[in-house]
């Protein structure tokens, strides 16, 4: 590449498209990379019950922003780990499993068949978010995600619609 900006400042060589590819591909590349997000914790659709509902969406992170929380998570498993408050593999370990029992009891609940409702889980603290029928149907489905095993706080992001 320094060759062909030294030619193409000498003005020996003509540019053309052909020649410009690998600064493209380059620049592509970059902003490719710096665009990438990545999800780090669970999270799943519980029902599709409520079509009007706008979708809960994961959240996503960026490269920055994933190493900084991966810094914050093993600060988390190395304290709880000190205290013996968290079994070997850390706090995060167990989320998938308790993310898809709570996806699953949600769904296999007939009471929330009209709802749309999202979940996610993160150290054991489950948040639920979507759209319900009523303030009732809230307050029931946050009881049955806080009653999962495993789950240690429900973060309630319901909206009653």
């Amino acid at each position: 590449m320094a060759t062909f900006i030294a030619v193409y400042r000498n003005r020996t060589l003509r540019h053309t498209p052909l020649m410009r590819l690998p600064i493209v591909l380059a620049l592509f590349a970059c902003g490719a990379y710096a665009n990438d997000l990545m999800q780090l914790d669970p999270f799943a659709q519980a029902t599709a019950g409520y079509p009007s509902c706008p979708a809960a969406h994961a959240r996503m992170y960026t490269l920055d922003e994933a190493r900084n929380a991966a810094h914050a998570r093993v600060e988390r498993g190395t304290r709880c780990a000190m205290e013996g408050t968290c079994e070997p593999g850390g706090a995060y370990r167990r989320d998938p499993e308790i993310n898809e029992a709570v996806r699953a009891a949600i769904a296999a609940d007939k009471r929330f068949a009209s709802t749309a409702v999202w979940v996610s889980t993160s150290r054991k603290w489950v948040t639920v978010e979507g759209c319900v029928r009523s303030a009732s149907q809230r307050k029931a489905l946050v009881k049955l995600v806080a009653a999962q095993p495993r789950v240690e706080r429900v973060f309630d992001s319901l909206k009653v619609r």
